[in-house]
């Protein structure tokens, strides 16, 4: 599992604007500065988070950033899931030599392991995906805002 700087840095913005509430909006130079984040990278970030109705923007004079939702109904898989394309892959299958790339009949490229069926490993791998998504799909926004974030 890896965690790309766009969803840290995703979930430290969207954390300014869960401690904003849902008032006056931010914007997002003022977040960039806050959180340390370059301003074009927060601007493709929000990109996404806009196109999956995380968050709202306000033209004009006192314009910015405000969440689309309250924090509480935001769960941080979901956030995780909209600014990872690969977010739980297992890396160890690409770098298994019984890991196999083929094409099918219709000339798509399809992937597989070859001892998917007797790896003794295959279990841990689910478990702790499992394990992870039970974790942040429970926790919210609102959670991770206020530091009270669950483990059970």
């Amino acid at each position: 599992m890896f965690i790309s700087t766009r969803s840290r840095y995703g979930l430290r913005a969207l954390v300014q604007l869960a401690r904003n509430g849902q008032g006056s909006p931010m914007s997002l130079s003022g977040i960039a500065t806050e959180e340390e984040i370059p301003i074009r990278y927060l601007e493709q970030i929000f990109g996404r988070l806009r196109t999956a109705d995380f968050v709202r923007g306000r033209r004009g004079p006192g314009g910015g950033y405000v969440l689309s939702r309250e924090a509480s109904e935001i769960s941080l898989l979901d956030v995780i899931r909209v600014l990872e394309t690969e977010f739980f892959h297992t890396n160890c299958s690409l770098q298994c030599p019984d890991f196999l790339e083929q094409k099918n009949d219709a000339g798509n490229k399809i992937s597989g392991c070859t001892r998917e069926d007797k790896c003794p490993t295959k279990k841990l791998w689910t478990d702790i995906k499992l394990l992870c998504e039970t974790y942040l799909v429970k926790n919210t926004l609102a959670d991770l805002s206020s530091g009270s974030l669950e483990m059970e």
